[in-house]
């Protein structure tokens, strides 16, 4: 063999195998093809977990709009704050009174979970029960109809199955109906149910009720509602009282802890997040709240994040929440730590091509899939942060941040797919 031939044969190997190497040009060189990717504000972190090194960063220490991506921090805190099983109540027992304080716990009559082991416990109590409501935090969000309220004992998620005729109307919590009532002020062009600005009322316009009306509407919790609905629901007597509670009270436990998490991370409930968010306060002293858990997990689990978070709730429906690429990167990396198997990781998230937000953004990979993600979608702002594997094996950590672009959000998943499926491809 010629010295010619043996030359061109290991140029020809080499070129190969610079066309399957993963290494910053390569991946530079996609973006810089996208023209999608250079017309707004882009983040970009592709990490090598094998290696522990970044391969291509974009803007990674600029802060961005998280969006659902905030479901990582919320995510993160409930692994440590919570144990393996979620806690529905703290109780105690004194003399024919059963005292109750309410953790949070979202699972309680929510339609996703056959588990009701707390309305259970409540239904076959003999004692009077009487719901304290000296820590219990509730939030009264600005009244809407895509939005429930946050507080210590929601019931079937905070919202009520209204149905409705010329006769009347009926609700599943029996309580609502008495608050439905006609409103003339409100302007509407088709019959809908409004929570007022004010008060537990849901309002109609001034329009026939329509045969067999039915509709999911959120309500107005408070206290004393919430008192009124457990009564009716457990079909007994709930009495409000306000006994702090004992160090000692015991603790009633609901479903497993990951199931409720892959319930908020799958879907992206941002109702559950909320909830979680409240549970994890519930495991500190004093009045819980959503703010209580952020910074205490802020201070206790997340010090050590290379640029400090700018967290506001467990959903990342605020516009106030903002985290860099490189955050997101190194929170992902201290999740796995936490979960200790990444198996565990990946059924927590979403996964391409098969389940939650990515079961319709990603074609499977001869019926294997190759993304675990979370997403994230406000207006102007989709993100994707997860994990990735390649066709050669490599397993990488990203995040995907896009913001500030005035496209249709369906053409920025578009190319984000195409990009993220080009890199499994290729290496």
């Amino acid at each position: 063999m010629s010295k010619y031939l043996i030359t061109a044969l290991v140029l020809i190997i080499t070129l190969q195998a610079e066309a399957q190497r993963l290494n910053k040009r390569q991946v530079k060189r996609i973006f810089d093809r996208s023209e999608i990717m250079q017309e707004h504000f882009v983040g970009f972190v592709l990490y090598d977990q094998e290696k522990e090194r970044v391969i291509y960063e974009e803007n990674s220490q600029k802060y961005f709009l998280p969006a659902s991506n905030t479901k990582l921090f919320t995510l993160y805190a409930a692994l440590n704050m919570l144990g393996d099983s979620i806690p529905a109540l703290r109780y105690e027992e004194r003399g024919d009174s059963l005292i109750v304080w309410g953790t949070g716990d979202p699972t309680f009559l929510h339609e996703k979970f056959e588990d009701q082991r707390a309305f259970d416990f409540l239904k076959n109590q003999e004692k009077t029960i009487y719901l304290s409501i000296d820590r219990d935090g509730s939030s009264v969000l600005e009244p809407s109809n895509w939005r429930a309220d946050i507080n210590s004992i929601p019931i079937a998620a905070n919202t009520a199955q209204v149905m409705g005729s010329a006769e009347g109307f009926r609700s599943f919590p029996a309580s609502i109906a008495q608050f439905i009532k006609q409103d003339t002020a409100l302007l509407e062009d088709k019959f809908i149910l409004r929570r007022a600005k004010v008060g537990y009322d849901l309002n109609y316009p001034a329009l026939p009720i329509p045969e067999k009306f039915e509709s999911k509407v959120l309500y107005t919790v408070g206290s004393d509602l919430t008192a009124q609905i457990l009564a009716d629901t457990l079909q007994k007597e709930v009495r409000l009282t306000n006994i702090a509670m004992p160090e000692d009270a015991r603790t009633l436990y609901s479903v497993p802890t990951d199931s409720l998490l892959k319930h908020m991370m799958l879907p992206s409930d941002n109702f559950l997040a909320e909830q979680i968010l409240m549970l994890c306060s519930s495991t500190l002293d004093g009045e819980m709240g959503i703010k209580k858990a952020i910074d205490h997990s802020l201070e206790n689990f997340m010090a050590d994040l290379p640029a400090e978070p700018k967290w506001s709730d467990g959903s990342g429906l605020s516009r106030f929440n903002l985290f860099t690429p490189e955050t997101i990167i190194h929170l992902i990396g201290k999740i796995k730590d936490k979960v200790g198997d990444e198996d565990r990781l990946k059924d927590l998230m979403p996964v391409g091509g098969i389940s939650g937000t990515l079961k319709s953004a990603y074609q499977l990979d001869n019926g294997v899939p190759f993304v675990w993600a979370k997403t994230g979608t406000l207006t102007y702002a989709h993100l994707q942060s997860g994990i990735l594997e390649t066709r050669n094996g490599k397993r990488l950590r990203f995040a995907f941040m896009n913001n500030n672009f005035v496209r249709p959000t369906a053409e920025i998943r578009e190319e984000m797919v195409r990009i993220m499926t080009e890199i499994h491809e290729r290496f």
